[in-house]
């Protein structure tokens, strides 16, 4: 088995309300990073995580599970988390035991009450944290009015670094607002993408947005701050775009 140094190992939970693509998430991970060679689906049972019989009948998760991928040398260890109100409580000890949370956000119905439940956790535990507005190919889906669900429910510290290209049954990849980039990935759910110039009806927008990404970096306000003592009247959470069952690209630094 191999070992990892401390200094490569990250630990982290997948958050959030009930249904909105945790465990698909996780399926990503595991998949994209080379870890299984089929990509596992809660709705046909396949999946690492939810493997308990109650689970795959349900097609929810019903207690915390882990996994682990490695990327880019890193070992990320990776649990899984309820979200349905009845279950949520398990996400809590999960919270305890990782340096930080994914929270996931449904891009039909924005920000839930178990959202606001996991973003608290996180916020008594000061973990850092990181938005992912998934499932943006369903019919509904508004990106950008999940991202107003996000602010109006946890203030402005939560910033864009990607948006996505197209909407809805039309989303077919994202612009990196970091590396101002775009990507365009197959929808054959093979996980593979090509990088393509930025679109010309995207590039006003994505200079605004990245604009706004460096100047809320800027100020000092980053996320964790709290936790390392730095002084900031907020702290900032990264938001991520993703399709229903899509490949959310990792850099653990």
């Amino acid at each position: 088995m191999k070992v990892y140094p401390t200094d490569s190992i990250r630990n982290v939970a997948l958050v959030g309300h009930g249904d909105v693509g945790k465990t698909s998430l996780a399926s990503c991970f595991l998949f994209d990073s080379g870890a299984v060679n089929r990509f596992g689906k809660v709705d046909q049972g396949s999946t690492v995580t939810d493997f308990d019989e109650d689970e795959i009948e349900r097609k929810i998760t019903i207690s915390s599970s882990p996994c682990f991928v490695e990327w880019n040398k890193v070992k990320v260890n990776v649990l899984d988390t309820p979200g349905y109100g009845n279950f949520v409580a398990d996400a809590r000890a999960a919270l305890r035991a990782v340096d930080a949370s994914v929270v996931l956000v449904c891009g039909v119905a924005g920000v839930e009450v178990q959202t606001e439940k996991v973003w608290k956790w996180s916020d008594e535990y000061q973990l850092p944290r990181i938005l992912v507005v998934n499932k943006l190919d369903r019919e509904r889906s508004d990106f950008y009015r999940a991202v107003e669900s996000i602010r109006k429910a946890f203030g402005r510290g939560p910033i864009p670094v990607q948006i996505p290209i197209g909407f809805e049954k039309n989303f077919s990849g994202i612009v990196d607002l970091i590396h101002f980039k775009a990507f365009q990935f197959q929808s054959d759910e093979s996980g593979k993408f090509q990088k393509i110039d930025i679109p010309e009806n995207l590039k006003q927008e994505a200079t605004a947005q990245r604009q706004a990404l460096v100047e809320m970096i800027g100020c000092g306000n980053v996320s964790g701050a709290k936790r390392t003592g730095c002084a900031a009247s907020a702290s900032v959470s990264f938001v991520c775009v993703s399709f229903s069952f899509a490949t959310l690209a990792m850099s653990p630094a």
